[in-house]
């Protein structure tokens, strides 16, 4: 007894706190780990009324005039990429920064910012990204004030291929114009080739910033986490492929498979809720196809970056050849001269099903031409990489991450066309292949830091990875708050993804509850949203007593749908107008305790 209370003297620590600490010494470096040994070592001598003191003289520093915030609204992980590049640019140029991502920004402080720069993606049909949505809501509110004092610039990121291109930051842009902020620059709208107008952009942003004398020596990263991780977006590790096993049933209308891959040669550390990046292939089979379809050589070659490759790598490793757009209908029918793709474009319903309902490989098929190698290779967008939420929990499977992959895929007059990035993990690569990844941290998809708090995960199809992941953690951290799950697919017997973890867990105990949706097993279908309603009191009951609620799937139809059934639950069992329910939405929101992972 007296050796067990002289090791808790000299280890004041509990076991959750270690295991804490082991997890965030890992994201500081040797230099950053000196700093805080220092820092810490000073604050625990200090007399905590002279700390407050100076900490609240350290804020209001921060908050002084000088200071430039940095805010990314990020949904795949390029505007939070830029956003951090920015605040390392502006630091080195002696700028004074407060970096934060848009979840974490305190949107109703936003009357007492000088100078504030917005780096946002858009998603969906021209919304912006889950994480800013409490911050657009309020901006473009009755509630928000007069911007008089502030001066703003935004870079917007989007994809042209969509209607509405960059909305999200044009949205932003207007609505603050309108609120009496002055621009520093007008906003510059990206296409998914953003690097060289992101460094001019920047460039102009530190001249008209100097413009306006803001320039301090004092340097801020706060927000910013030194990655260790050598894996990212530009510089991506290689992982092995140890499992790769489709999980749906003979009969299923669906083809979902489960990929389990070994990243234990490469410095990665995940979380429950990231998603992995995968840099994908086209299969030499669909390549080969295209240019026998326009006549091309396969070792014809090509400029490609300032270096001359053959066609066929090209078209291999760094081009989209399965996702059509309207600009790739209309650059090909420019090209072409062909009559039929001509009318096609000339009217936008017609040529927004056709590019709905035709994938690029088809419209080659049906109107083949002979083209030079480059005239074709400057129609086609640049191969970007694919995220698929992570299906583990590292402290489940270590040197492992696993994730779930549905195969896209159409069946058009006949011909079986297959997506390119699913078809490439599910149909191309073997046990021992290697796989081009990366990691990309979604903050905003968290469990709760309270391990007794319960927890609602409502999904769809493949929208159940992320809560494997979470329950395996949950298991591992010996979390005591109850877990419900809403689940729905087409057939019980064909499509009950991870059937015998999901009843592991019940029977343990882990699992509280699970709540099926099989929308073709009865004639009337029945979909999570249903299950929600029939649910509605034990649900309100589990928010009332703290539960946070977690959606994960499509975003255009069941995610929107579940919102609909949450707001009813809080209109009939909270007794509150349609108003005061989209308001208690908002507020589970801005607590975190709603949290959404859509696409």
């Amino acid at each position: 007894m007296k050796n067990k209370n002289l090791f808790n003297a000299l280890f004041p620590f509990q076991s959750d706190q270690l295991e804490n600490l082991k997890k965030i010494e890992k994201n500081f470096s040797s230099v950053q780990c000196a700093w805080l040994s220092g820092y810490f070592w000073n604050l625990a001598n200090k007399d905590s009324s002279q700390l407050k003191l100076e900490m609240n003289k350290k804020f209001q520093e921060e908050s002084s005039n000088n200071t430039i915030t940095i805010i990314s609204a990020s949904q795949t992980g390029n505007a939070l990429s830029l956003a951090e590049r920015l605040n390392s640019y502006l630091n080195d140029k002696n700028k004074k920064t407060c970096f934060v991502k848009a979840a974490d920004y305190n949107f109703k402080k936003i009357q007492d910012e000088k100078i504030l720069v917005l780096i946002i993606s858009t998603q969906g049909e021209g919304e912006p990204p889950e994480e800013a949505l409490s911050l657009y809501k309020f901006i473009m509110s009755n509630k928000a004030p007069q911007l008089n004092q502030l001066y703003y610039s935004i870079f917007a990121l989007g994809d042209s291929s969509y209607d509405l291109f960059c909305q999200a930051g044009k949205d932003f842009d207007k609505r603050l114009s309108e609120l009496g902020a002055k621009r520093l620059l007008n906003r510059l709208d990206a296409d998914i080739e953003y690097e060289e107008n992101y460094i001019k952009w920047s460039q102009n942003l530190l001249v008209s910033l100097k413009n306006i004398d803001i320039s301090s020596p004092f340097l801020n990263n706060k927000g910013v986490i030194n990655q260790k991780t050598i894996c990212t977006k530009n510089d991506p590790g290689t992982a092995f492929v140890l499992v790769n096993q489709k999980i749906t049933g003979r009969n299923s209308t669906k083809d979902i498979y489960h990929i389990e891959l070994d990243v234990s040669k490469l410095n990665i550390i995940y979380t429950p809720g990231d998603a992995l990046g995968i840099w994908y292939q086209n299969s030499s089979k669909l390549v080969n196809k295209v240019l026998e379809i326009l006549y091309i050589d396969k070792s014809d070659k090509i400029i490609f970056k300032n270096k001359s490759i053959t066609i066929f790598d090209a078209l291999k490793n760094n081009f989209e050849l399965t996702t059509n757009t309207k600009n790739i209908i209309r650059l090909y029918a420019d090209i072409t001269k062909n009559k039929i793709l001509k009318e096609i474009i000339s009217d936008e319903k017609i040529l927004n099903d056709y590019v709905k309902n035709t994938p690029l490989t088809k419209m080659i098929c049906d109107f083949p031409k002979k083209l030079s190698s480059q005239k074709f290779i400057n129609i086609l967008r640049p191969l970007t990489p694919r995220l698929y939420s992570i299906s583990s929990s590292q402290s489940e499977v270590n040197d492992e991450v696993h994730i779930t992959v549905s195969l896209v895929k159409k069946i058009i007059s006949g011909s079986l066309y297959l997506g390119g990035s699913s078809s490439y993990l599910s149909q191309t690569l073997k046990v021992d292949d290697s796989v081009k990844i990366f990691i990309e941290k979604n903050n905003n998809f968290r469990l709760p830091l309270d391990k007794d708090t319960s927890i609602i995960m409502i999904g769809s199809g493949t929208g159940i990875a992320p809560f494997r992941a979470f329950m395996q953690q949950r298991d591992n951290d010996q979390s005591t708050g109850k877990n419900w799950i809403f689940f729905g697919n087409p057939n019980f017997t064909e499509d009950f993804l991870y059937q015998l973890e999901w009843q592991k867990y019940l029977k343990k105990g882990l699992l509280t509850k699970i709540s099926l949706a099989w929308s073709k097993d009865q004639k009337n279908k029945v979909y999570v949203q249903d299950k929600i309603r029939e649910n509605a009191e034990e649900i309100w009951y589990w928010i009332k007593n703290g539960a946070q609620i977690y959606v994960c799937g499509n975003a255009s139809k069941m995610a929107k749908d579940v919102e609909i059934a949450l707001l009813d639950i809080f209109r009939k069992n909270g007794n509150m107008t349609i108003d005061e329910s989209s308001e208690f939405l908002e507020t589970l929101r801005i607590q975190k305790r709603y949290q959404r992972d859509v696409y």
